[in-house]
């Protein structure tokens, strides 16, 4: 893993399904690929994996710009006021302020893979899992 200097410097190669996994404080399945902690200025990537009955549920970023790829699988997207059914390769864009989430419906089969990619990076998300985008690793 590059240091946060060589990050910034010349780039980094980051993994969807590693990097700090916040299920040890949430219960979900979500990870943060890159922050301004990994050394990114103006960009965050997480990604989840969500099982049959998984939701990250709706909420709104007040700063961010927050596009989430389907990556893998079938699911829901929450945006503005509803769930829709999506597919691998569908993109929700939810502009600052708007309520946005995933989820896996309970019954369904299979996994749901999501990249969510905020600019610039979601603080009040690291905020409030108590994510210190400060601290070295």
């Amino acid at each position: 893993m590059a240091s946060k200097k060589e990050v910034r410097e010349t780039g980094g190669i980051f993994n969807i399904f590693e990097g700090y996994n916040w299920a040890k404080s949430t219960g979900l399945d979500v990870h943060l690929v890159l922050t301004p902690r990994l050394g990114s200025h103006n960009v965050g990537i997480t990604s989840g994996v969500h099982e049959p009955g998984m939701e990250f549920e709706p909420h709104v970023h007040p700063l961010s710009e927050e596009l989430v790829f389907c990556f893998e699988g079938e699911g829901e997207f929450y945006l503005y006021d509803k769930w829709i059914p999506v597919k691998a390769g569908d993109v929700l864009y939810a502009p600052p302020g708007v309520l946005h989430g995933t989820r896996k419906p309970a019954g369904s089969e299979g996994r749901f893979v999501t990249i969510g990619v905020a600019t610039p990076p979601q603080l009040d998300l690291y905020n409030r899992i108590g994510y210190d985008v400060l601290e070295e690793d």
